[in-house]
């Protein structure tokens, strides 16, 4: 990992912080949201954002909630914010100061945060500020009272002080192609979907630095770019996290590159294929771990466009490669443990049903609500099995059905039934009776 100054960039990277260091900051502090410390790292990190800038953010603003405006009137606001992006929330008067944004909870406040900086209709996103010196004269100007310079390099120390590789074990440089390139289309990303290649040139010296320098020539006639390149020695990154890419075989526009981040592993002759593999399996957990997403999230470009690619992973039998990563990730899926309040009914989602609300909105932002509606219950248990009923529909976890099964939506009678037990327990909420 390179030096970290005011130009490091925050936006479209991997977390330079785990969740468990970034809670034990929180603790040790005494901060209120340290409760909630898993959750508002992986807020942050869902949205393509550094967590650690958003704790540098935190700190320099109300010391992890226990001093300033923040503390005084509850604000659960660690960037001490005056709007919102998310919609979540509730704007609070403070005398002498003008308007600040009051979140349900430390989560939220986190995940607006974050979304501020990557929301394409916003000022950063538009202005392309995606590091310290550019997001701080934007996030603190002058014209509000701050020092723009001193607090970016507040935030840049704080960064440099507690950054950890991205990667465990696995060297990661940044070498992102310039903005305004022909095969870095800008659009924005949210992944749902990690795609793994391989590349068919086995010469010697045609490692990742030799893919870096193909993608910045421009990625030959097919304009290609992936957003990481990884061999035996390291992994380079070429894409922000947040951006798509041209790499899945099915159009710029297509589901592949819309909605996936795109792996190159590197295979050169004289290289160690086994620790190409390893670095892969390494870097792809981390994503998993930072997005959210499942082992089973995880596909070979054949599942886009057909192409025997990776050949060697699908030669080996591309599972193998899956279970190494879950493997990292520690045996689970990567869900979040969070709990959140969705909708106007005042009813909250968390858990697996979470993460599959979020893998929707990951799709499109609307599509969660155009599919199950907002939820009109909590979860609740019936013979072992846990619903939660939907405006559109009942989720449904049956904790002995193979994943990614063991969530879905129930069948229609069986949604019958469930319905009328939660009318019956007398806790189904009818829309429009509050």
């Amino acid at each position: 990992m390179g030096a970290i100054d005011s130009r490091a960039a925050v936006v479209g990277v991997l977390p330079r912080i785990s969740p468990e260091r970034f809670t034990a900051l929180l603790e040790a502090a005494g901060s209120p949201a340290a409760a909630e410390g898993n959750a508002c790292w992986q807020a942050v990190a869902a949205e393509g954002v550094d967590p650690l800038f958003a704790l540098a953010v935190f700190w320099h603003e109300s010391r992890f909630g226990t001093a300033g405006v923040v503390a005084a009137h509850d604000l659960r606001n660690p960037g001490a914010t005056r709007t919102s992006r998310t919609g979540v929330g509730e704007p609070v008067a403070v005398p002498g100061r003008g308007q600040f944004w009051r979140y349900p909870s430390w989560t939220e406040g986190f995940r607006d945060l974050a979304r501020r900086l990557v929301d394409p209709d916003f000022v950063y996103r538009r202005q392309g500020a995606a590091t310290v010196e550019r997001i701080v004269p934007l996030w603190a100007p002058a014209s509000d009272g701050n020092d723009p310079a001193a607090y970016a390099a507040a935030v840049s120390a704080f960064i440099a002080q507690y950054a950890s590789d991205p990667v465990p074990g696995l060297p990661l440089r940044l070498a992102l192609l310039p903005p305004g390139a022909p095969n870095r289309p800008g659009y924005p990303l949210r992944p749902a979907w990690v795609t793994v290649h391989e590349t068919a040139n086995e010469d010697p010296g045609a490692g990742a630095e030799a893919h870096r320098r193909f993608v910045h020539a421009g990625g030959g006639p097919e304009g290609v770019s992936f957003h990481f390149v990884v061999d035996d020695r390291e992994a380079v990154q070429l894409l922000p996290t947040t951006e798509n890419g041209w790499h899945a075989g099915d159009g710029v526009n297509g589901t592949g590159n819309r909605a996936s981040i795109g792996i190159e592993l590197c295979v050169n002759r004289d290289g160690d294929w086994s620790r190409t593999q390893e670095h892969g399996a390494r870097l792809v957990a981390a994503l998993c771990r930072a997005f959210g997403l499942g082992p089973e999230r995880v596909v070979p470009h054949q599942y886009w466009s057909g192409k025997t690619c990776p050949r060697r992973l699908l030669a080996q039998g591309f599972d193998a490669f899956r279970e190494r990563v879950r493997g990292l990730l520690g045996g689970g899926e990567a869900v979040s443990q969070e709990v959140v309040e969705i909708g106007p009914f005042g009813k909250h989602v968390g858990h697996g049903f979470l993460a599959f609300w979020r893998q929707l909105e990951r799709i499109d932002q609307t599509l969660p609500i155009r599919a199950l509606g907002w939820p009109l219950t909590e979860e609740f248990d019936i013979d072992g099995i846990v619903y939660q009923v939907f405006e559109r529909g009942v989720l449904k976890w049956a904790r002995g059905e193979p994943q990614p099964w063991d969530v879905h939506v129930a069948p229609f009678e069986e949604a019958e039934r469930v319905r009328a037990v939660a009318r019956a327990r007398g806790i189904l909420v009818v829309p429009g009776s509050r």
